[in-house]
């Protein structure tokens, strides 16, 4: 007699963080001389800027008797000193003064994270085997520009891993049931002669307002979405997220639209696409990772997908 295998959702194997560039917090967010906890890849980290204003991420735990410095800590010049005994940490890592010994212990020191502070955004690279980054952040000059508006930021957390959220992008069928347009866009993806940048184009031209949607993903939670409604009617998503656990994600997104449409449709395109998570997040809330899908022949742009994520996994 066989027997009911248990539920999937105990079963089916789980994701590792992918390698890449991720947000911990806006540079609008930490003035110079101010220190915030951060929790990000299942650790806890403590970033700080610095008196000359350089961003620096470390490992939150004092090596000395495990004070969070990311809790209570204080900026004293380029260092991070520790609430609990005062040692300071330079933006290396490595301990710079022990207020109390003259003599600094070789092994008095915490892991750095590689910082890009792009796009205003502070960014960290991860990699499991702390390899050096393999590729710049991006920069997307249309949030400086005097030709778009002012960015509206918009940040919310998803409980689903980051790589599932960046697969939606790569699945024209869900806008057509998910998101209830009239039907599901023509789009085609194409990766980038190096293989590492990927980009879909859809023509999503029986939307509520036609356009034609192009996403360049440099990484799962790193993308440029501009998206064109016709000559000079654009509007630009720049989305970088913090994987915090690996079943949740925290989002931000930059949103802003050429300012010739600002007036007319602007608003109401941005709040389109913030109102779209909504529709989203029950799918994402519920959902299981399966690593071996069956896929169907049209699902030419998910397989495409799959193909080039693996590459963000040691």
């Amino acid at each position: 007699m066989s027997s009911i295998a248990p539920c999937e959702s105990h079963t089916q194997s789980q994701l590792d963080f992918p390698i890449g560039w991720f947000s911990v917090a806006r540079s609008r967010d930490i003035g110079k001389g101010e220190v915030q906890r951060v929790y990000a890849f299942d650790r806890e980290l403590a970033l700080f800027r610095t008196r000359e204003g350089k961003a620096v991420v470390l490992d939150a735990f004092c090596p000395h008797l495990g004070a969070h410095m990311g809790v209570e800590g204080r900026v004293v010049g380029e260092t991070l000193r520790c609430p609990f005994h005062g040692w300071q940490f330079g933006v290396d890592g490595a301990c710079t003064e022990i207020p109390y010994c003259d003599e600094v212990p070789e092994r008095a020191r915490v892991r750095s994270w590689t910082v890009s502070e792009t796009n205003g955004d502070i960014m960290v690279w991860y990699h499991p085997n702390e390899e050096a980054p393999g590729w710049d952040v991006p920069m997307v000059e249309e949030l400086c520009s005097d030709e778009w508006t002012d960015p509206q930021y918009w940040e919310f957390t998803i409980p689903n891993h980051i790589q599932n959220i960046a697969e939606n992008t790569c699945d024209p069928v869900h806008f057509q049931f998910v998101h209830k347009m009239p039907d599901t866009p023509p789009s085609e993806i194409t990766v980038a002669e190096d293989g590492r940048v990927l980009t879909l184009v859809a023509d999503a031209k029986e939307a509520v307002h036609p356009n034609t949607l192009t996403v360049h993903m440099h990484n799962p939670g790193l993308a440029i979405v501009r998206t064109s409604y016709g000559p000079g009617a654009e509007m630009l998503v720049y989305s970088t997220a913090q994987p915090t656990h690996l079943n949740e994600t925290h989002m931000r997104w930059s949103l802003t639209v050429r300012k010739e449409i600002v007036d007319f449709v602007g608003d109401d395109v941005m709040r389109g696409i913030k109102d779209g998570i909504g529709d989203d997040y029950p799918i994402w809330e519920h959902k299981i990772y399966r690593a071996k899908p069956v896929f169907c022949k049209a699902d030419q742009s998910l397989v495409g997908f799959r193909k080039w994520v693996r590459q963000f996994y040691v």
